[in-house]
């Protein structure tokens, strides 16, 4: 009995830790919105979870997904990475993403418990 107790405790603790948290925003490319980038939030404490990632719609809104078909990701710091735009989507001319954007390097967000909106503004060159 003590066992399954304080099973229950360490997974009711676990489910804690991974507490998803909404995160949507809009990605501008030299200011103008681009559908179908991909962005990727790669937590820098690989102990608060896993990457969470988000694809930009027409007006360059997204929201994160977290793995098995969750939204949002866990409170903490990250290192974001946008990419894609190889190609126009339904007609628009193509706009691609300046590389140093791919590497997580230059854009670092917070995740704060509850709604969050993070905002990117990126250059294609």
């Amino acid at each position: 009995m003590i066992f399954a107790l304080a099973a229950v405790s360490l997974l009711a603790l676990g489910c804690n830790s991974q507490r998803l948290n909404e995160v949507t925003g809009k990605v501008t490319v030299d200011g103008k919105p681009v559908a179908g980038l991909e962005v990727r939030f790669e937590p820098k404490d690989p102990s608060i979870g896993t990457t969470a990632i988000g694809y930009t719609q027409a007006d360059g809104s997204y929201k994160l997904h977290y793995p098995g078909d969750n939204t949002g990701a866990p409170a903490g710091e990250y290192s974001v990475s946008i990419s894609g735009g190889e190609g126009g989507i339904d007609g628009a001319p193509s706009v691609r993403v300046a590389p140093k954007y791919a590497s997580g390097t230059e854009l670092p967000a917070t995740v704060k418990p509850g709604p969050n909106t993070i905002d990117f503004e990126v250059t294609s060159n």
